[in-house]
């Protein structure tokens, strides 16, 4: 599964509210194109068109998913400036990182805390952020107290939500991913 195109989009929404009647997940209340367009108004920016869709027809988070965590509401997701970008182009272990403290920092407020939006926080500083602007706008990275990286393969906010509905805590986001510590931003 990877980064869904939007001609699919109408029969991938199908197929996830199918999953989530079948596992009886609660969803939030579905929001109108008016209180999305709200949101992006007050925030200055648009957002991908899998995650409107989303919050259109299935709902606006869900009390609890599977495997005990819970998909923000678009209101209550921790939100990194959202109309800047997000500039990173691959992952970066800031830990492995052997730059001044401060160069890094300034890096992490100029380059990762921008343009996303928290989905799900899995606590112990893990959490998966839904990119708004920038390069890879609309993918789904994960975000961690010591690096950032993508879902390997890439994932749209659809393609991510309908992995975890097929898996839930078995799910393996990072199957393909490959580390090298000289390729990263």
């Amino acid at each position: 599964m990877s980064v869904y195109e939007p001609q699919d989009y109408e029969k991938v929404i199908e197929r996830i509210k199918t999953k989530i009647s079948q596992l009886n997940i609660e969803m939030g209340k579905c929001l109108t194109e008016e209180e999305i367009m709200s949101f992006e108004s007050r925030h200055n920016i648009k957002l991908p068109q899998a995650y409107r869709m989303f919050l259109k027809y299935i709902g606006n988070g869900c009390k609890r998913m599977l495997d005990g965590c819970r998909l923000n509401d678009l209101e209550c997701c921790p939100q990194q400036e959202l109309s800047k970008p997000f500039l990173l182009e691959k992952f970066w272990l800031w830990e492995d990182d052997e730059r001044d403290g401060d160069v890094i920092e300034a890096d992490m407020q100029n380059k990762v805390y921008r343009g996303n939006i928290e989905l799900v926080n899995l606590g112990c500083g893990n959490s998966y952020n839904l990119i708004i602007t920038g390069n890879h706008q609309g993918e789904v990275w994960n975000f961690t107290d010591v690096g950032v990286q993508p879902c390997c393969e890439p994932q749209d906010f659809l393609g991510w939500f309908e992995l975890w509905l097929d898996n839930q805590d078995t799910t393996d986001y990072f199957k393909d991913f490959v580390y090298d510590e000289t390729d990263y931003d």
